[in-house]
């Protein structure tokens, strides 16, 4: 594909190395296993085990976590209760808390832009202790461990890098573990609707949309960084490429020709490489659902 296709999915970028290379077997460094957890709900753990895995997939090494999960946003109760208790569980398993550890839950994104309002969405149903514990001890259940939250806002209206935030509030609060949350972006629109990935390898906001800033992680902060996103943008340059490679597969074009089509495609639409990026216009209502899910799931694996 002649594109640099965006998508912060390692689920995702494993599928376009695998038919880039032309690979059937597993590509080397990566191992993959599927968990088929009910009837369209699955979740695919992709561990990134060597460098040359690093290389491959142009990630960190670690583990990725990615639910897949028809009707995810349509709010239906025993999907949500379902989902939530399999993110709880990899967070419990992921985290390994003791009952003194503490929390920081980070949500990053604009709570005005809806497609990058899942961070903050989901802080704000977040249950928060740490003052609790502190001011009125004697009203917490004895055992509960304390969780505090930020929502730390964008370079564009804060004038602050978001990791200079997020590491002088880490240094003030100390937390032993620290969860992120942020939008991201996919290479196929069809997971907008039904995609959650979970990572233990921290985050590089706005890396999906080309806005790369510096890396919310372990080696910043100090303590292991747990990453919770959902997919809500997809490049306008990948939907393009999808409409060309259908092209090319029905056709069956031929290595040699394929090239007339990219440049037939990026000729009738200048500015495509310009960048846009594309959201359901049920955006608002996928937010709304899926950040209550992934809430209720950090909820449970917390306290």
């Amino acid at each position: 594909m002649k594109w640099n296709i965006r998508t912060d999915l390692a689920v995702e970028t494993r599928e376009i190395y695998k038919k880039a290379e032309k690979l059937e077997d597993e590509i080397p460094g990566i191992e993959t296993n599927i968990e088929n957890v009910l009837e369209g709900f699955t979740i695919t753990e992709v561990k990134i085990l060597s460098e040359e895995g690093v290389n491959a997939l142009g990630k960190p090494k670690g583990k990725y976590y990615t639910f897949e999960v028809e009707n995810l946003h349509l709010g239906i109760e025993e999907i949500d209760n379902n989902v939530s208790n399999k993110i709880s569980d990899i967070l419990k398993n992921l985290m390994n808390l003791s009952n003194e550890d503490t929390v920081l839950v980070i949500g990053l994104g604009n709570e005005d832009v809806t497609p990058d309002s899942l961070g903050p969405k989901v802080i704000s149903q977040i249950d928060i202790t740490r003052h609790l514990i502190k001011y009125i001890p004697q009203y917490i259940k004895e055992g509960t461990r304390q969780v505090s939250a930020i929502v730390p806002g964008v370079l564009g209206t804060t004038g602050i890098e978001t990791s200079d935030i997020i590491k002088a509030i880490a240094e003030k609060v100390n937390p032993n573990k620290i969860i992120v949350i942020d939008a991201l972006a996919a290479r196929n629109i069809k997971r907008i609707k039904n995609t959650i990935q979970i990572s233990d390898t921290g985050i590089a906001p706005g890396a999906g949309v080309g806005n790369n800033r510096n890396r919310i992680d372990k080696e910043l902060l100090g303590v292991p960084v747990i990453a919770i996103g959902i997919p809500t943008v997809v490049d306008s340059k990948t939907i393009v490429s999808d409409v060309i490679e259908s092209i090319i597969e029905k056709d069956n074009i031929d290595d040699k020709n394929k090239e007339q089509y990219y440049n037939f495609i990026e000729n009738m639409l200048p500015g495509i490489e310009n960048n846009s990026m594309v959201t359901p216009n049920e955006i608002d209502e996928i937010i709304t659902n899926i950040s209550r899910i992934i809430a209720d799931g950090i909820n449970m694996a917390l306290n």
